[in-house]
């Protein structure tokens, strides 16, 4: 059996994974949730007396805390999780690849397609929002930081536990939304509020947040976390055994 690079198998995986992830029911469920933050930004847009606070919160909120992670939650934790479940993962067990190509494929094809269903209804409700060009491209870039975070940290819970996504929104909403709201610790395993710390560091709004670390100190978290998710679902895979 020929050898394949690392890149070939990252490669095939991410075309395998993602025509097993875009779901007609999946793609018209997504895109209607990101018709919201587009409809609230141009409501939020003419009816603001601060646009430019008023526009970094809503998509600190909307955009960095309720629709990014379940976006990415949804694409993520299936990369692995749903094609463990169904057999497709035997495809590529059967093809001498490592397991790091593997899941870094999976992460691929998560953001691939994560990317276009949050990045550009948040940034038509940026332009909406008439907060200015620095909330549009604070937004753009914090985005996709959000989506690359998220989607390495999901890809890992889709192989760890059953019913991933009940796990994911218990995360999203229970731990970053209320726990890391009260507990300086919890916050600092949040991936908004490191999010949130970029978009309001490049805009120069200030909020009164429990966790508030630099936007240095911010970027490079997000790329720890997407690094360790990848990782932990390199080593997860290697103690599976698929039928």
């Amino acid at each position: 059996m020929s050898t394949i690079t690392p890149l070939q198998a990252m490669r095939l995986t991410h075309n395998v994974l993602l025509k097993q992830l875009i779901t007609k029911g999946r793609l018209i469920g997504i895109t209607i949730i990101g018709l919201l933050p587009i409809l609230l930004g141009w409501v939020i847009g003419r009816q603001s007396d601060d646009p430019l606070e008023a526009g970094v919160g809503f998509v600190s909120y909307m955009g960095l805390s309720i629709l990014i992670p379940i976006v990415a939650l949804v694409f993520a934790s299936a990369s692995l999780g749903d094609t463990r479940e169904d057999g497709t993962l035997v495809y590529l067990w059967l093809r001498p690849i490592s397991r790091l190509s593997v899941s870094t494929g999976a992460w691929a094809a998560s953001v691939t397609i994560a990317l276009p269903l949050t990045v550009i209804p948040m940034t038509i409700s940026a332009i909406l929002l008439d907060a200015g060009n620095s909330v549009i491209t604070a937004t753009i870039i914090t985005s996709i930081l959000a989506v690359v975070a998220y989607s390495g940290l999901f890809v890992t819970l889709g192989l760890i536990v059953k019913n991933p996504v009940l796990w994911g929104l218990a995360y999203i909403f229970i731990w970053e939304a209320i726990v890391a709201s009260f507990a300086k610790p919890a916050a600092a395993l949040a991936v908004s509020g490191y999010s949130r710390a970029i978009i309001t560091g490049q805009t120069n709004v200030e909020f009164d947040y429990l966790f508030d670390p630099s936007q240095s100190v911010s970027i490079l978290m997000l790329i720890i976390i997407t690094i360790a998710g990848i990782a932990f679902s390199s080593a997860r895979l290697n103690r599976l055994e698929v039928p």
